[in-house]
């Protein structure tokens, strides 16, 4: 990764409607475990439940340096319902 790169963060080289999608498509999908996450703000999440896609694209946001492929791909990773 250069050093533009690092200074403008990932998430601002790349198109957050690419990254919005990809999350969209896990979410979506029976083979990942992708429930809502419990969120404490209950002015901007009524019911104290962020979305999947919300929840990661916000911590995207706010790491800069993350590379979002990566993550995407490390979530497939983590979240993959085993066969049993």
């Amino acid at each position: 990764m250069g050093k533009a790169a690092k200074e403008e963060g990932f998430i601002n080289s790349v198109r957050e409607d690419e990254i919005v999608a990809a999350l969209g498509l896990l979410e979506s999908s029976s083979h990942y475990l992708t429930e809502p996450i419990y969120q404490g703000n209950a002015d901007k999440w009524p019911d104290h439940q962020i979305p999947f896609v919300d929840y990661h694209l916000n911590y995207l946001k706010r790491q800069p340096t993350l590379n979002p492929y990566h993550y995407i791909s490390n979530l497939k990773l983590a979240l993959r319902k085993t066969p049993r």
